[in-house]
């Protein structure tokens, strides 16, 4: 964060400027002195999805002065029912560059860059050092573990997010205080958004809120989510808060490890470029299915299955886990689910457990229903 003795030193506004942020300037609280700290400002967005779009869009329009946007993935037609800043005409383009086009286009007055890919081990230290502050708009707990040890490494605050189905949360994580490890010491092996499925208002709630804190800690505002983490049920449309505590034993926050020394919990997970051999996309599954004899199999839960599938055998992952598969080391198995996170994992625990001809569709059902859609020749064998 900029010092106090740098605080809107050499900072200007054109006359467009001003009467873009006349109605932040007229509060009291905020005035010029809070439109300048926003305009001197790095934040850096992990994530350009359902909480991404909306924050991006809210801290643009604010007069954030420097925005880095870091997403390595391309817009499909599933993430249109909440990632508001994209349209069906951007299927196939990469998010972080639709989205800074618009952001642009929205504020010309602001710079936005866009990192085409993910945050990973090699790029993350670089950018999260060079930034103000992190807003976490991802959907994996590997990925924020790495956001958490590189701002406890750097002393950078930063804001947390999370949906799942009607609900959502978030946090404010400060530099010396209660850390993410502390509240989350293992990552969560529950349900994600594309496995359990989201209100696509839901994102977009939580969005806003996060573009509010990062807004308010920019400002120099007070009532901060600091130390604390906000819990959203828009079904019942209440919200409640639980407060942070520090944890004794955290290895992080005391100091007694650091990011090189966690390596192994986001390595494997963020890695700048990860194509395993056993990923394949729609294209080469036909390629392999007119080869050898291949065998589908759905690894989502039941009632995804009967809502809709490919075909084939239908094995939910902890099945496979159990290694109560009944599978055959002599067949080749195809794995697909919503996203090809969980048939990843299934691939995983087979090849483990010596069964080498298996594979995963890598994107899952959402990838190969966009093939469908663009091409309409593409079918399953």
């Amino acid at each position: 964060m900029i010092s106090e003795e740098e605080k809107g030193k050499g900072v200007t506004f054109s006359a467009q400027e001003w009467l873009r942020y006349q109605r932040h300037i007229q509060l009291p609280q905020f005035s010029v002195a809070g439109q300048t700290r926003l305009k001197q400002a790095r934040v850096l967005i992990v994530g350009v999805g359902g909480l991404g779009c909306p924050a991006a869009q809210y801290l643009a329009a604010a007069g954030v002065g420097h925005i880095t946007l870091v997403d390595g993935d391309v817009i499909n037609i599933s993430n249109l029912q909440r990632q508001i800043l994209f349209t069906h005409a951007d299927r196939g383009k990469s998010k972080a560059a639709v989205a800074q086009a618009r952001l642009e286009a929205c504020n010309p007055d602001i710079d936005v860059v866009a990192q085409q890919q993910n945050l990973s081990v090699d790029n993350a230290p670089a950018l999260i050092a060079g930034c103000d502050l992190v807003l976490d708009c991802t959907d994996n707990f590997h990925t924020r573990y790495l956001i958490n040890d590189l701002c406890v490494e750097y002393q950078k605050p930063w804001v947390y997010g999370s949906v799942l189905g009607f609900a959502g949360q978030l946090a404010v994580f400060m530099p010396g205080k209660t850390c993410f490890r502390c509240v989350f010491p293992e990552a969560s092996e529950v349900a994600d958004c594309n496995q359990a499925g989201v209100l696509g208002v839901i994102p977009g709630m939580i969005g806003l809120l996060q573009a509010t804190e990062v807004i308010k800690y920019l400002a120099g505002l007070s009532g901060s989510l600091e130390n604390k983490m906000l819990l959203v049920d828009s079904l019942s449309m209440q919200q409640r808060s639980i407060k942070l505590v520090q944890e004794k034993n955290c290895t992080i926050c005391s100091g007694k490890e650091n990011y090189r020394d966690k390596i192994s919990d986001y390595q494997f997970f963020c890695q700048a470029e990860a194509v395993e051999s056993f990923l394949l996309s729609p294209e080469q599954v036909l390629k392999k299915q007119s080869q050898v004899d291949c065998i589908l199999v759905d690894v989502r839960t039941d009632t995804e299955h009967h809502a809709f599938n490919l075909g084939g055998e239908w094995v939910p992952v902890d099945t496979i886990a159990a290694n109560k598969h009944g599978f055959s080391p002599d067949k080749t198995y195809i794995l697909y689910c919503q996203s090809g996170m969980r048939s990843e994992k299934a691939v995983r625990y087979l090849l483990d457990a010596g069964f080498k001809n298996t594979f995963s569709l890598a994107g899952g059902l959402s990838t190969y229903l966009e093939v469908l859609v663009a091409d309409k020749t593409f079918q399953w064998r």
